[in-house]
């Protein structure tokens, strides 16, 4: 560490010369830029996704379960694109693409070298999350792209000028309005500024504080949206440590999660560098605590999903090429165990046969689709059915993508559909087709005053079915908005 706490931190000295080289940078980002946009063009979207798709018809503050910045980008890229998949897709593609370079920066920033630079940003993409993951539409795209930036502001603020310290209040801002989980990131630069004798000499400059007002003024719109709404995306992401959960513990297979989505070796050398580097790279894990202690206490009664630490990834990717020693694996056989387990992780999944892994996880819900399709477009024109009904937000958000122009909409959970400005009035007595995953969860008895014949539709990929729905002739909507005056 350098005497003065507000210089910026010592570079660390040059890696021996020798051994393997990763491509550089730029070759990095357009081969992995490209897988994702190829599997983007080519694989339908899955039910989140779709979701959000619906979201970008009626931009908003935000929304029932995040912010709306995913909403904003798949907006962009359906004025650039038209409709399709690829459409939705492109700007968090890009976005992610960007995390490659960015993470590389962070490198630098943090001590390393060139050479540092180039394994962290091929580690970071051969992560399995980054890699599986990387060509979806999902608030994680911009979570991880603003967090990234926002860590690489603050890392070159101290003693730099003023202006980095305003980058980092903007790209907080965008990344709250991207995802809740980047709060986290704010709570980890406020307690190092206030804990640390380097955060303290930063707190003398206005810089600092002005990047503090331009984040707050930024999250005005999202902040009044959610105080006039019952602070519904607050309450739902957070609310959960509340909730019951279940009886055992999920913090082993947390743990273990992490291990498997960051890869082994790459994981075993970050955790090396946490203990050998110091400075900035230090600085990386101060970053990272608040998200990583607030998972843990809710892995003890939540199940934890793997893209929730997807934003972690390039510091972790960093660590792992900064970290390591005569007694670590090296850089080249761990980044190579990484690739290898992550493209047969992604082969796997995306099997366009037999599924290999059964059960509703997002590749198997990318497929089976057209033939699906079909049938219900058979079943409205046998019914004369005019608009879809459905009971859960992930069958709305599949069907409204899978078919355009005919009206979706769900009969529950009004509060995640106040976007949407309401159910329309004309669709009351219109004949429908209910559509529910089986076994159904609601009688259509209890929804609708007219019920005919209950048809099975399978979605399959390879001969099994993937999932199983039940199509319901259905008239005379009850209740809500077309209750009887």
């Amino acid at each position: 560490m350098s005497a003065n706490p507000g210089a910026p931190p010592q570079t660390a000295p040059a890696a021996p010369r020798g051994g393997l080289t990763p491509p550089p940078v730029w070759v990095t980002t357009l081969i992995f830029a490209a897988l994702h946009l190829a599997l983007a063009a080519q694989l339908w979207l899955v039910q989140d996704e779709a979701y959000y798709a619906l979201w970008a018809t009626h931009l908003n503050p935000a929304y029932y379960d995040h912010p709306p910045m995913i909403a904003l980008w798949i907006r962009i890229g359906e004025a650039l694109l038209g409709q399709g998949a690829l459409a939705v897709r492109l700007v968090p593609v890009l976005g992610f693409a960007l995390v490659t370079p960015i993470t590389a920066a962070i490198a630098r920033a943090a001590g390393g070298d060139a050479r540092a630079a180039r394994w962290a940003a091929l580690m970071f993409n051969c992560m399995s999350v980054p890699f599986v993951l990387g060509f979806t539409a999902t608030p994680d795209a911009p979570s991880t792209l603003f967090w990234a930036l926002a860590t690489l502001a603050v890392l070159r603020a101290p003693g730099a000028p003023g202006r980095h310290w305003l980058l980092a209040g903007l790209w907080m801002a965008l990344g709250v309005l991207s995802k809740l989980t980047n709060l986290f990131l704010g709570v980890a630069v406020t307690l190092w500024l206030m804990a640390s004798s380097a955060g303290r000499q930063e707190l003398r400059r206005p810089a600092t504080w002005a990047a503090m007002a331009l984040a707050a003024v930024l999250l005005v719109p999202f902040l009044w949206w959610s105080a006039t709404h019952g602070w519904l995306g607050l309450a739902r992401q957070f609310g959960r440590l509340d909730q019951p959960g279940p009886t055992h513990n999920g913090t082993l297979r947390f743990v273990t999660m992490a291990i498997l989505t960051g890869t082994p070796l790459l994981m075993w050398r970050a955790l090396a560098a946490s203990w050998r580097e110091g400075g900035a790279a230090r600085r990386l894990l101060w970053f990272s605590a608040p998200l990583w202690l607030y998972l843990l206490v809710h892995s003890l009664g939540h199940a934890i999903q793997a893209n929730w630490i997807v934003p972690l990834f390039p510091g972790l990717a960093v660590l792992a090429a900064l970290g390591g020693g005569a007694r670590h694996p090296g850089r080249a056989l761990a980044t190579g165990s990484a690739l290898g387990l992550s493209a047969l992780a992604l082969i796997l999944a995306l099997w366009p046969g037999k599924p290999i892994f059964r059960g509703d996880n997002p590749p198997n819900q990318t497929k089976g689709w057209p033939a699906l399709t079909a049938q219900i477009h058979g079943l409205m024109a046998q019914d004369g059915a005019t608009w879809i009904a459905t009971v859960d937000y992930g069958t709305t958000g599949a069907f409204a993508f899978a078919l355009p122009g005919v009206p979706v909409w769900a009969l529950t959970e009004p509060q995640r559909w106040g976007f949407r400005g309401g159910f329309p009035r004309a669709l009351c007595d219109r004949p429908a087709l209910l559509i529910q995953p089986r076994p159904e969860p609601h009688p259509p008895q209890s929804l609708f005053t007219e019920v005919g014949p209950t048809r099975v539709l399978e979605r399959k990929s390879g001969g099994a079915t993937l999932e199983s729905y039940a199509a319901t002739e259905v008239r005379g909507l009850k209740g809500g908005p077309c209750a009887k005056d």
